[in-house]
């Protein structure tokens, strides 16, 4: 599992290429606003904004937008191509805010690398007045055609060539689970719906490129060179005949979740 400080140096790396590599964020981002719905006017804060998917389509609906996020790189980027928006350095357990400070909380995948969701959750409803809404979206854990992929990377790098059990509580977070911890946090009303993005890659070294970004750069230099290069010469024929086997497309999907605070 990805720890919260792990993510934060990612993005900070990635700051110019964030949107590029991870290309499903602008369109989710807009999405989340589209379901959120929120009202001209309303005061909207965007936890984890990164590069401002998010804010942007929120900025673009007529709210007033303040965006916090542990990368100040990402905030620094953001205020500077729209000042309009309020963007600072923030701690998404913390963010300093008093009671009842907005009226919509958007979190666009910002809750699957948190270390503690359930306690981000629960300052995003102090924060809300009473009949505000949090809306947050979640990558879709989904293997498809790149089943083949993970069993090379448990080959690879999982201790002892097989896969660790997984924690209930501390393994990847599930849409299901996120509602859960949404109800625990004090949410009702809970809503949820799925969107699907398939991106099709133009072959073998297009999706390595756009894998390594994803934990193949720190992975893969931790191998023994002669292992490091087996990993990609294993991983490229893997690539190879998932193309010519109907094509290279990433089956990317994600769920929508509202909820509110009554």
């Amino acid at each position: 599992m990805v720890t919260a400080a792990q993510a934060k140096a990612k993005y900070d790396q990635l700051v110019d290429r964030y949107e590029d590599i991870f290309f499903y964020v602008a369109d989710v981002g807009r999405d989340l606003v589209e379901f959120a719905d929120p009202a001209p006017g309303a005061r909207l804060l965007d936890a984890g904004a990164g590069r401002g998917a998010v804010a942007r389509a929120a900025l673009a609906k007529g709210c007033a937008v303040t965006a916090i996020d542990a990368s100040p790189l990402m905030m620094r980027r953001l205020a500077e191509e729209h000042p309009e928006i309020s963007a600072s350095e923030g701690d998404l357990y913390r963010t300093g805010f008093a009671d009842g400070s907005f009226d919509l909380v958007t979190a666009g995948f910002v809750m699957q690398v948190l270390d503690d969701p359930l306690g981000a959750l629960t300052e995003f409803r102090r924060v809300l007045v009473p009949g505000g809404a949090v809306a947050l979206s979640l990558e879709r854990q989904s293997v498809g055609r790149l089943a083949w992929f993970q069993d090379l990377s448990v080959e690879f790098f999982a201790p002892g060539g097989a896969a660790e059990p997984q924690d209930a509580r501390r393994g990847p977070l599930t849409h299901d689970r996120l509602d859960a911890l949404l109800g625990e946090a004090g949410f009702v009303d809970l809503t949820r719906e799925t969107v699907e993005l398939p991106k099709p890659l133009s072959g073998p070294d297009a999706l390595w490129d756009w894998m390594m970004p994803r934990g193949l750069a720190e992975m893969v230099p931790a191998l023994p060179p002669e292992r490091g290069a087996e990993f990609r010469r294993r991983f490229l024929e893997g690539a190879r005949r998932m193309h010519e086997d109907g094509g290279i497309v990433l089956e990317f999907a994600a769920t929508l979740h509202r909820a509110y605070y009554r």
